[in-house]
């Protein structure tokens, strides 16, 4: 009885929320509507919510699911598959409600991932009786829509999402009513619009995402929160026109973690704390940008509790409304492309005189499902053969807005919208424009074909659609867009082949030609999206990732005022975004990768006579197979006024990439891989290199030889001679100091990342990329595999000291610790393992051997190898923490590792007297302290170093250099 007057009860006292965006259901025959559910707030809806998620799944895969308006209660967690929507309708949004004290939201939350949540997003739905695993880095096209969370009070560990997601997965126009519970979402991805978040020891709390790459939130309030509204770190978290109110804390990074924060027009009321609470501020990956920042009852704008940057004046809290400008804090690049200071820095501070109100959004609203017509009604098929080119144009020319329920949309020409048409689809996954292959009026030389085009200076809105150019159709474009600033594309996806089952696209060609046997189309055709001749507009949400398409965003010819929100463009063999001849663009979140093959040489970003562009937090990314580096993400020429507020350029492997950026103009190149603040300038000073001035360093620096593609691997034997590898060449060579030139001592290993000599003998040990080590005779070139030695008495554990990942990696290698990652995905954790098995691989004859085991996680993408017995120190570097490290082998199960220098590299040496030198953007010295002593610069970026007698070695791509030393080291 009490626990039904409890639920009574939270029915009359739940408040009204906003006006549902779907006041009716669309037409959808593949569509699921939950309509076996109660909807009384009373009885458990779980298992009949699961049940409709489910038959989706079960039918159409990829999907959606109509909930009505109701109130339903959840009992325990409710997983949504990968590429299944829910969207609710109805005159109210449809309530999901957690009665109070409901078992099982009380207590449990070992690490993210392990929460209690009321509905998490998951990857595929498993097989009977498999586990379910959390979603990833390949859980797309998920999405909840017009639905409200609610709850009750006794349930502190209650987390409303779990929203661990990848591309075209979305949330909005949603409310959360938290409550005593932890927070609305755990571990965001990809974006948000119209939340309203109340309540709760956060708002939003959050670890890097699924894919790596940015979270985008728009348009929404977070409010009345216990300890932080948002606690966020390494997210790249996108905020943007977005309030914060009544909480302690609007936004925090724990004390020793990097993010990558962006916010444009953010308003705080009520802060009584610090408004923003900054991390690892030595860090160059931790970068935050705040571009006007409203100002009503905030105590203090920013605290550093680090103590990294050079600050300015923080503004004192005296004022009670105000607005800042500007706001960064992190790595700064000076106009000739070289490091500045990292720095914390205030602009624009304006006292108001009455309380700020953020400006209106920018994206228009959708016309209510009323006046959609669905072109299933006007003749169009939708089965994936039909061609439905005549029908669809009719519809665009008869009516103004039009619906596409679930279908395949055959096209053998161009869509010509008019400039007020709004084209919507509910999932880009199962509602797509396509080609059919080898069709007549796409193949052969010529002028593009576009599969939609739209009206110049027009207003058009495109929603929820997929456009499929197919795989054999060289002349065709996705779509060619020349509408105005008031334009809208939004939740489209230009996908790399179809995957839609039958009962979707009965008269879908599917083709029976083994993939091996297919001609090869990649870059066959033009761009995916293509906005030109005074094309521009609002692009939200967008995914580009056919390999047939030259270019995935080509921009060309125009001035329009335009914004993109949240693109991502991947795997073209290009050319990922491109800019020519184009101004006044504003850039928020943009993802590029490139795999391997499909990408490995493709520029992520280029600009040519590109003017007045910024892009805010700017992500680059290469996937761990590319080996072969390349030399920039992004190239300019030409260009003017183009503001980078937030870049980060990485990857799981080692040395993705030399350049974070080269203008081709001056020659400025942009070494350094995270930064916060750069202003290209078309009269920007030239950059040559500058001088040695060290003391340290007694010559000049010396080119020995060139003609490599990925010279590092550097190490030193006995007798101080030098060894070098070529991953992508498969090369291990040795340098002759007498005769100025190097000997290939094998081709026989793979891809040999790093060499280690054992300490005796005539043998090297080679680190090959797939997950083995091999020997190398120093003689006669002689090169075996190596099997596991076993753990022998008296151990000398070669360990990586020059490394691109995260020193837990190293640790964990050593302390026989690993990962079990969901399914195909390297970066979703499903559990912690302990007690893994580890291999040793030992030099000929020596006690010395590589440590290895698990995933090689930290030895396959090493650079530098060291041998330790127990109880030895080193100094180790990582590229991806920003750190030089002091590392001791406490025991053969345990490495401690404590911060020396805030530096990022590949590889790190000392010289007798102690200085430190490390291979990162440039190379780096500092003396024995720590204390930075100068920079080196070298014409290529280095990558691994090596000192024999007083000569100091440095691998650099393409190049081995040397220089002489004053003082002198034994390897």
């Amino acid at each position: 009885m009490c626990v039904l007057l409890l639920l009574l009860l939270s029915i009359v006292t739940a408040t009204s929320q906003a006006q549902s965006v779907y006041l009716t259901k669309p037409v959808d025959a593949l569509a699921v509507t939950a309509s076996d559910l109660r909807g009384d707030g009373v009885a458990d809806d779980t298992a009949a919510l699961q049940a409709a998620i489910d038959r989706v799944a079960d039918t159409t895969g990829s999907g959606i699911v109509f909930l009505p308006q109701g109130r339903y209660r959840i009992t325990k967690t409710v997983y949504l598959w990968s590429g299944v929507r829910i969207f609710g309708y109805g005159a109210q949004r449809p309530v999901m409600v957690l009665a109070p004290n409901t078992p099982g939201f009380q207590s449990g939350h070992d690490f993210l991932g392990t929460g209690r949540y009321m509905l998490q997003f998951a990857a595929n739905k498993p097989a009977a009786g498999a586990a379910i695993m959390d979603a990833n880095e390949f859980t797309f096209y998920s999405g909840l829509s017009n639905i409200d969370f609610e709850i009750g009070a006794g349930n502190p560990a209650a987390i409303a999402v779990r929203f661990h997601v990848a591309q075209h997965s979305f949330l909005d126009h949603m409310h959360f009513s938290v409550g005593e519970g932890r927070a609305a979402l755990e571990d965001v991805g990809n974006q948000a619009e119209n939340l309203d978040i109340k309540g709760g020891e956060y708002g939003i709390v959050s670890v890097r995402t699924a894919p790596a790459w940015q979270f985008l939130l728009m348009d929404s309030r977070i409010h009345g929160q216990r300890r932080a509204a948002i606690h966020t770190q390494e997210v790249g978290m996108t905020l943007v026109r977005d309030e914060i109110s009544d909480a302690p804390i609007a936004i925090e990074t724990p004390r020793y973690m990097p993010e990558q924060l962006y916010a444009k027009d953010l308003l705080l009321k009520n802060i009584s704390g610090t408004a923003f609470v900054l991390g690892d501020t030595t860090s160059q990956h931790n970068q935050v940008t705040l571009d006007n920042i409203f100002c009503d009852h905030v105590a203090a704008l920013v605290a550093d509790p680090v103590g990294g940057l050079k600050s300015a004046a923080s503004p004192r809290s005296g004022d009670r409304y105000y607005i800042v400008a500007s706001m960064t804090a992190g790595q700064q690049i000076l106009g000739d492309g070289r490091e500045g200071a990292l720095t914390l820095t205030l602009s624009g501070k304006k006292r108001l005189t009455s309380a700020p109100r953020l400006p209106l959004s920018d994206i228009p609203t959708m016309p209510p499902v009323s006046e959609w017509i669905n072109v299933r009604t006007l003749g169009a098929a939708g089965d994936g053969g039909t061609d439905d080119t005549a029908a669809l144009q009719h519809a665009i020319d008869s009516h103004r807005v039009l619906y596409f329920p679930t279908g395949m949309y055959r096209l053998r020409g161009t869509l010509h919208t008019k400039p007020d048409t709004v084209l919507v689809g509910l999932n880009p996954a199962t509602t797509v424009l396509m080609v059919q292959d080898s069709d007549a009026n796409f193949i052969g030389a010529g002028a593009a074909v576009p599969l939609l085009e739209t009206a110049p200076n027009g207003h058009e809105i495109v929603s929820g659609l997929g456009v499929f150019t197919g795989d054999i159709a060289p002349r065709a474009a996705g779509v060619v867009w020349r509408s105005g600033p008031r334009s809208l594309m939004h939740d489209v996806n230009f996908p790399a082949g179809l995957r839609a089952r039958p009962v979707i696209a009965p008269k879908l060609m599917r083709s029976t030609v083994p993939i091996a046997q297919r001609p090869d189309m990649r870059a066959s055709q033009y761009p995916s999206l293509w906005v030109r001749d005074g094309g521009g507009g609002l692009f939200r949400d967008v995914w580009t990732a056919d390999t047939t398409a030259r270019s995935g965003l080509l921009v060309e010819h125009t001035r329009t005022p335009s914004v993109a929100y949240q693109v991502s463009c991947e795997h073209h063999m290009q050319n990922e975004v491109q800019f020519h001849d184009a101004a006044n663009w504003t850039v928020y979140a943009l993802q590029t990768e490139e795999e391997k093959p499909n990408g490995a040489d493709a520029t992520a970003l280029e600009l040519i006579n590109a003017k007045n562009i910024t892009f805010a937090n700017l992500f680059n990314y290469r996937v761990s197979r590319n080996v072969i580096p390349k030399l920039a993400a992004t190239t300019a020429k030409g260009s003017d006024n183009i503001r980078f507020a937030n870049v980060h350029v990485f990857s799981m492997t080692r040395l993705a990439f030399d350049n974070s950026l080269i203008d081709e103009d001056n020659d400025t190149r942009i070494r350094t891989h995270d930064f916060t603040s750069f202003q290209l300038r078309a009269r920007a000073t030239q950059s040559p290199m500058r001088p040695v001035r060290l003391p340290l360093f007694t010559s000049e620096l010396k080119k020995l030889i060139s003609g490599y593609r990925d010279l590092s691997g550097l190490t030193i034997d006995g007798q101080g001679t030098l060894y070098f590898a070529d991953a992508t060449l498969a090369t291990v060579a040795q340098w002759d100091e007498t005769t100025g030139t190097a000997k290939v001592l094998t081709k026989n290993v793979p891809e040999p990342m790093a060499l280690a000599w054992p300490g005796s003998g005539d043998t090297l040990l080679a680190v090959d990329r797939d997950k083995a080590v091999y020997s190398v005779n120093t003689k006669t070139g002689a090169t075996a595999k190596l099997t596991d030695g076993g753990l022998k008495q008296g151990v000398q554990l070669l360990i990586p000291v020059g490394f691109h990942n995260d020193i837990g990696s190293i640790q964990r290698m050593v302390a026989h610790q690993g990962f079990v990652y969901s399914g195909r995905s390297n970066m979703a954790l499903v559990s912690a393992t302990e007690n893994e098995p580890r291999s040793y691989f030992y030099g000929l004859g020596t006690n010395t051997a590589v440590i290895a085991g698990g995933s090689w996680k930290g030895v396959q993408q090493s650079v530098q190898l060291k041998a330790f017995h127990v109880g030895d120190s080193a100094l180790a570097v990582s590229e991806e923490d920003d750190k030089v490290y002091r590392v001791s082998l406490d025991a053969l199960t345990h490495l401690t590792a404590t911060t020396f220098i805030p530096r990022s590299g590949t590889s790190v040496v000392q010289d007798k007297d102690g200085n430190v030198y490390v291979a990162g953007a440039q190379l780096f010295v500092y003396d024995r302290a720590g204390k930075p002593l100068g920079t080196l610069e070298v014409p290529e970026r280095p990558s691994s170093l090596a000192i024999s007698g007083k000569t100091l070695y440095i691998g650099a791509r393409s190049s081995l250099y040397s220089i002489a030393l004053k003082s002198s080291t034994t390897n």
